[in-house]
């Protein structure tokens, strides 16, 4: 069985890079997995909705065409059992569940997302060993608990008065801190990342509590050179921008100026 690529980095303390896949489109997501230059892509599930079908054919592209190398992540909303399921039996090798504010939010994303006897996601799925490169469905079960990442997003207040218990939380990979929603919970304007006081007291607290846990943090930034930045500061998981938005860079950047 393969290990998981983007587990193994963070595992040895090593920054994991990737993108935020906005586009949902297969073709897409094959040809960034086959760059050998992403540590994982992301299909949120949430904010843009893809149904189960493209969702497979996408997560199952990802590993198979990276041979592993690129992590195949699903972002669900929050408190559903059957999404977090779902999107492990399509192929995902982790997920990151949005809005988790308390210890107990926290504790339900482990319990669905673990086979027994640590948690209750179900066993029936016949799909999600192949990504891992096996063919007997039987031999990725004993090992997928240590092997799926789950992860949780922090980005209210209430989030952030809770960090101590929650990172207390058994079966917890990594903690992403969702800046954009955290500034608006915070009063302030939305935008990835700020030097306001309140957003970088929360961040602060929110490091120091991982940091106690021995637990890895993530969040987002717009480019490259804002995640040089983070990772300095001790970030390890870094989403850089999205699919889309670097298409759309790219275009500007190439028309404007036979426009101009």
């Amino acid at each position: 069985m393969r290990k998981n690529h983007l587990l193994s980095l963070l595992r040895d303390n090593k920054a994991a890079y990737g993108l935020w896949l906005h586009s949902h489109h297969y073709h897409i997501a094959r040809v960034l997995a086959a760059q050998g230059l992403l540590d994982w892509l992301l299909v949120d599930m949430e904010h843009t909705p893809i149904d189960l079908a493209m969702s497979s054919m996408i997560l199952a592209a990802i590993a198979d065409v990276s041979q592993g190398q690129c992590t195949p992540l699903a972002r669900v909303a929050s408190g559903t059992i059957d999404q977090v399921k779902q999107a492990l039996d399509a192929g995902a090798q982790g997920i990151i569940v949005p809005m988790v504010n308390t210890a107990q939010q926290a504790t339900d994303v482990v319990r669905f997302s673990r086979y027994p006897p640590l948690g209750e996601r179900g066993g029936g799925g016949l799909t999600p060993h192949i990504g891992f490169g096996l063919t007997n469905h039987a031999e990725y079960i004993p090992q997928a608990n240590s092997e799926i990442m789950v992860a949780i997003q922090i980005e209210t207040e209430e989030a952030v008065d809770n960090i101590e218990s929650i990172v207390q939380v058994a079966g917890l990979d990594m903690v992403f801190i969702g800046p954009f929603d955290l500034h608006i919970s915070l009063n302030l304007a939305p935008t990835l990342w700020s030097d306001a006081p309140q957003f970088q007291n929360a961040v602060a607290k929110v490091k120091t509590a991982c940091q106690r846990a021995n637990i890895p943090l993530g969040t987002l930034a717009m480019n490259a050179e804002s995640a040089k930045a983070r990772q300095a500061e001790g970030f390890q998981f870094l989403g850089v921008g999205t699919d889309l938005g670097h298409m759309v860079n790219a275009v500007n950047s190439q028309f404007k100026s036979l426009q101009s």
